[in-house]
């Protein structure tokens, strides 16, 4: 689907997000109007593919000197696929097989067969190099030249393409490992490298050791992906190309190729940056995000404005130590397979059908059963539904692939399709109880903020599971991350352990370090073409009471008397409300201190659903909880501001499908947001 809403007379913005199933485009000018949309399918393989097609399917004259901004996958599929260069890895001697040993726990518990993931450089590939820094910082052996030379020859002669260095303690104190880069430029010019004390500079040496595996392994696909892409875009007239890291912070192309770890999870959280904007647009207050695509569905919590970070996740069984929009995601998209487990139970997910073939209501030979199937079966995408506004699906090959599903658990079509259906609600409000109760928040007290190609159909179904009483669907909202890159601005993050105890830490001290860690970011950041004079600096501490394992990250309170006083009072506080005690009286760690660099997010107004009085409205035969009833089918453009429609309902547009369902009513508000709310 593509329109060209209004001719160029003012500076263009494209988005441009690449799902599992789709790549979505949307342009907006520096006044907030939207000028034009696409969606395409999405080229696993080569996602610039379906980038350039996208960009092709504008006029000339909306990319003439416009700026692109991109969410991409090419990091994530890169990592998953274990698709990268031969990695080596060098290490502080006696410390070889850090990545092997990971760490004892498991994901599962009682599971006998068990295996760690595998790491991405074997122990065959990680030579020892003679030099060793303290926890304190200081040197107690010096580095020896020639142990790294003779390292990095033997790793060549391995036919290494990639180096990662990750020398203990260097968080503390990094000559060692910068003087290292420097021998290995001096034997192989052209090999990339990367740095663990430019990538993670913290501490834990498991988690830190892989991080820089994972940014040296992604590093040439992201270097050369991102290279073609600015080609390709010149050649289109574009002018400018921006990406979407993983903490909702758009930045040049040079930032994130220099650290190209942060190009993890891009696309979900432009799909978050863009619900913070239309929360703030209509007044929504906290709410908690779904963004259901065809692979899977990602939530996030948004509390006053900005969604939570988290300093680590988990990708592929590997920690990446990265600060990250604390996003959880389960396999539950449009194009997740249904099927029937061992015990004779229906199961959604995790496997998709992906883009090719897709449902089976695609058209494109599918032959498997998929959520999207479901609801075609079920009639909640209308008597003849379109896929992305321009392809008729077809309705009987998506009931003749649950044929003989329904056939072996000795049910009719309808009731194993709303099986499916429910499912897979039940699965997407798990995610949202992680992301809300186990974060300290009553999702019954916020608003369930729905999007992407599938998130609207299934909203109000996973609304109920969780006793939520609002759900909001945007404008557009199958469009939602590639708007949300539109509205993101520049964010990079810097950290430093420094481990110490509260009761220690004078404010002069406490001063310095920041001042360190600023005059570092900032002279990064101007390496990499970034005025440091056109930023903020935020800053957090990740504290803990001593003997615990883990951290939680603190507001650093503003300069003034006793500062780190009022610091480990909010600690208390915070650790009282995440887990409900707290002890004052407590020896309490500063352990990492963390700089936001950000640039506010550009001014652009939320893209609204343009009212056409007129539009038909129809009937069409649905099955709720496996029943059948009639719906009426409404386009978006029929409702103005103020407008309502009772359940059952389904409002369509081009990029997604909305689901009223019984019990429940839509209302159109000044925003043009549809929010459901339950009778």
């Amino acid at each position: 689907m593509t329109s060209h809403i209004a001719e160029r007379g003012a500076f263009m913005r494209i988005g441009v997000e690449c799902g599992g199933t789709f790549t979505d485009l949307v342009v907006l000018d520096d006044t907030g109007a939207l000028r034009a949309t696409a969606k395409v399918h999405s080229t696993p393989d080569d996602p610039s593919l379906a980038v350039i097609e996208a960009l092709d399917r504008l006029p000339a004259d909306l990319r003439e000197e416009a700026l692109l901004l991109h969410g991409s996958t090419v990091a994530t599929n890169a990592l998953l696929e274990r698709r990268g260069p031969r990695l080596g890895l060098l290490v502080t001697r006696g410390f070889r097989d850090l990545l092997t040993l990971q760490r004892q726990d498991r994901d599962r518990m009682y599971d006998l067969r068990y295996v760690k993931p595998s790491p991405l450089v074997p122990r065959h590939l990680v030579r020892e190099v003679d030099e060793r820094i303290t926890a304190a910082g200081e040197v107690a052996v010096a580095l020896d030249d020639e142990s790294v030379r003779h390292a990095v020859k033997e790793l060549l002669a391995q036919d290494v393409t990639a180096i990662a260095v990750c020398l203990l303690h260097s968080y503390g104190n990094p000559a060692h490992e910068r003087r290292v880069a420097e021998l290995i430029a001096s034997v192989a010019p052209d090999l990339p490298v990367s740095l663990s004390c430019s990538v993670a500079r913290e501490f834990r040496e498991y988690e830190r050791t892989s991080t820089t595996a994972v940014d040296a392994f992604v590093r040439p696909a992201v270097a050369g992906y991102l290279s073609r892409l600015s080609d390709q875009a010149a050649r289109r007239g574009i002018t400018g190309l921006q990406v979407m890291q993983s903490n909702a912070g758009a930045v040049p192309v040079p930032v994130v190729t220099a650290r190209p770890v942060t190009l993890l999870l891009s696309g979900p959280a432009a799909g978050v940056s863009g619900a913070v904007a239309v929360a703030e647009a209509g007044g929504l207050g906290d709410v908690v995000t779904m963004d259901m695509g065809g692979t899977s569905t990602d939530v996030a919590l948004v509390v006053d404005g900005a969604p939570r970070l988290t300093p680590e996740v988990t990708v592929d069984g590997l920690p990446v130590r990265v600060p990250m929009v604390d996003i959880t995601t389960v396999g539950a998209g449009g194009g997740s397979v249904v099927g029937v487990d061992s015990g004779g139970l229906l199961t959604v997910g995790p496997r998709s059908a992906g883009s090719r073939p897709g449902p089976a209501c695609y058209g494109h030979g599918g032959e498997l059963p998929t959520i999207t199937d479901a609801d075609a079966v079920l009639g909640l995408l209308g008597p003849r539904p379109l896929m992305a506004g321009r392809f008729a699906l077809d309705l009987d090959a998506a009931s003749a692939v649950f044929a003989p599903l329904a056939a072996r658990l000795g049910r009719t079509v309808g009731e194993v399709a709303w099986s499916a259906h429910q499912l897979a609600n039940v699965a997407m409000a798990g995610a949202i109880r992680v992301a809300s109760v186990e974060r300290g928040h009553d999702p019954r007290g916020l608003t369930l903020l729905a999007y992407g190609g599938a998130g609207p159909l299934h909203a109000a179904g996973v609304a109920d599971e969780l006793g939520m009483s609002r759900v909001v669907v945007a404008p557009h909202a199958g469009l939602a991350s590639a708007y949300g890159l539109l509205v993101s601005g520049f964010r990079r993050e810097f950290a430093r352990t420094v481990l110490v105890a509260s009761d220690t830490l004078d404010a002069a001290r406490l001063r310095t370090v920041l001042d360190s860690v600023t005059e570092e970011a900032h002279a990064e950041l101007a390496g990499q073409g970034v005025d440091p004079g056109s930023v903020s600096d935020g800053w957090s501490v990740d504290m803990r009471y001593a003997g615990q394992g883990f951290e939680l990250s603190v507001p650093l309170p503003d300069d003034g008397p006793d500062r780190v006083g009022r610091l480990t009072t909010a600690f208390h506080e915070l650790h009282a409300r995440r887990f409900g005690h707290a002890d004052p009286h407590a020896a309490v760690q500063v352990v990492t201190l963390r700089l936001s660099v950000t640039r506010p997010r550009p001014s652009v107004a939320l893209p609204e659903v343009a009212h056409r009085p007129g539009a038909v409205s129809q009937e069409c035969a649905v099955l709720e909880q496996g029943a059948p009833g009639t719906a009426v089918v409404l386009p978006r453009t029929a409702l103005a501001p103020g407008a309502t429609a009772a359940g059952p309902a389904i409002v369509t547009d081009d990029s997604s499908t909305a689901y009223v369902p019984s019990g429940w009513t839509a209302t159109v508000d000044r925003a043009t947001n549809l929010v459901l709310t339950r009778s």
